[in-house]
């Protein structure tokens, strides 16, 4: 009784197996004899070498790594191509004559380079201004609405997710209903001078947590336009 209970003591079970493999990783490399009589069970019932098994999981990785190596130079690629687009949008704006030209420019690069929905502009100056011809609302800088985005102008930086009630009335009228995301860049230099909105019908398009980075350029140098035109 003794010696059985002193055998199944000295015999290892599989956490002290793969902790003596684990410190040991060239175990294999010393002692090749053992190989040929292990077999791993593959999920279809056959059974490789532990060789194999394991140049099945290096491909499996390589594979993987591939992927995310092809999606990476993809997005790379086409934030180059965003940021060529907006470079020429920059200078179309620093060198137009009129704040519709500029409000004009804006509106129809961010509907096609950013697959907005809507984009809506909102100007802020001292008195209210009624041009039913205009691209944009203008807002007198006491209306009340103002303060909705209060803490978007205090951070001074884009921020994309969900409106409430409220702010998409503001902006959007009647059609605030259709609105289930929007990215809204601060205009802001020396004083507040306005919003731009971009919507989307689709909840994770400008879903909380979206890059913001190129917006955020845009916006800086609309502000400093605006900033001068109005």
């Amino acid at each position: 009784m003794q010696v059985d209970q002193t055998e199944r003591r000295d015999v290892p079970n599989a956490d002290s197996v793969l902790k003596f493999l684990t410190k040991n990783p060239d175990f294999f490399n010393q002692h090749s004899d053992v190989l040929p009589r292990l077999t791993i069970p593959h999920h279809t019932g056959d059974a490789v070498s532990l060789i194999e098994k394991q140049v099945s999981v290096l491909r499996n990785k390589c594979c993987t790594l591939e992927n995310s190596l092809r999606d990476l130079i993809s997005v790379a690629r086409e934030n180059e191509q965003l940021h060529q687009r907006l470079h020429r949008l920059i200078q179309d704006i620093i060198t137009a004559s009129s704040i519709d030209d500029v409000v004009n420019l804006t509106r129809n690069n961010l509907l096609t380079n950013f697959s907005a929905d809507d984009v809506r502009l909102v100007l802020i100056s001292s008195e209210a201004k009624e041009d039913p011809t205009a691209e944009y609302t203008h807002l007198a800088d006491t209306d009340p609405g103002i303060e909705l985005f209060g803490d978007i102008f205090k951070k001074g930086e884009t921020r994309c997710g969900q409106l409430d009630d409220a702010q998409k009335q503001l902006i959007f009228g009647t059609e605030a209903k259709d609105i289930a995301s929007a990215a809204v860049i601060p205009l802001v230099h020396n004083r507040k001078l306005g919003l731009v909105v971009l919507a989307s019908k689709d909840e994770s398009r400008f879903a909380l947590g979206k890059g913001v980075m190129f917006l955020n350029q845009l916006g800086e140098v609309l502000s400093r336009r605006v900033d001068t035109l109005t």
